[in-house]
């Protein structure tokens, strides 16, 4: 096996388990026995598990914001809908989503090691930074409403992504209404499926 190759499943693996239990409850052992690694071949790729989790972490961050990026010639308004509906609780859950496993790992909160809490900290602000630029844009293109502190909009969306996320971890069946309510109060109603509602793969 390729030491690209064991690194890569060892991210994969790591991803998946902390995704699923958090950080505290997943050892190295887990992980390599997860993609059958033998757990000395971890140290070859990585310092420690804080250090794995780190590099997991920066790249989950990068492929959330990743989805703010404009999409041909959509508006604010609709790049700002669909990075939200992209990244909504879902029936379906991928093996690995970069929100719900941040999400779970935020709410470890004091058992995570500082540096990680921190990592975390700040990729939320800068998440929330970016969504408040767009929101703030597009007041001045008249797309949603000018009368709100575009950081007050920004907050309320992230806040509501994350206990959804939290929420749907312990109670799958939850209904998502408020996701969409949140939306179509910030952005205005949705056009795209002819009832003025957005449209979310989970059935809310």
């Amino acid at each position: 096996m390729s030491g690209r190759n064991a690194r890569e499943r060892i991210s994969g693996s790591a991803a998946a388990l902390f995704q699923r239990f958090g950080y505290t409850r997943v050892s190295i052992r887990d992980i390599t026995s997860y993609v059958n690694i033998p757990k000395g071949s971890f140290y070859n790729h990585f310092s420690s598990k804080e250090a794995l989790a780190a590099a997991i972490l920066s790249h989950h961050f990068n492929a959330l914001l990743e989805t703010l990026t404009r999409d041909g010639n959509e508006s604010v308004g609709s790049r700002l809908r669909r990075h939200f509906e992209s990244i909504a609780p879902r029936a379906q859950e991928p093996k690995t989503s970069p929100l719900r496993l941040i999400s779970t790992l935020a709410a470890e909160g004091p058992a995570l090691p500082p540096a990680l809490a921190h990592q975390i900290a700040e990729g939320i602000r800068l998440w929330s930074s970016k969504v408040a630029a767009l929101v703030s844009l597009a007041q001045e293109r008249g797309q949603v409403d000018a009368g709100e502190n575009p950081d007050l909009p920004a907050a309320l969306l992230i806040n509501c992504w994350q206990g959804a996320m939290i929420r749907d971890k312990c109670d799958p069946s939850a209904r998502h209404d408020c996701l969409r309510l949140a939306l179509d109060r910030i952005l205005g109603p949705s056009r795209r499926d002819g009832r003025g509602t957005a449209e979310f793969t989970k059935p809310i």
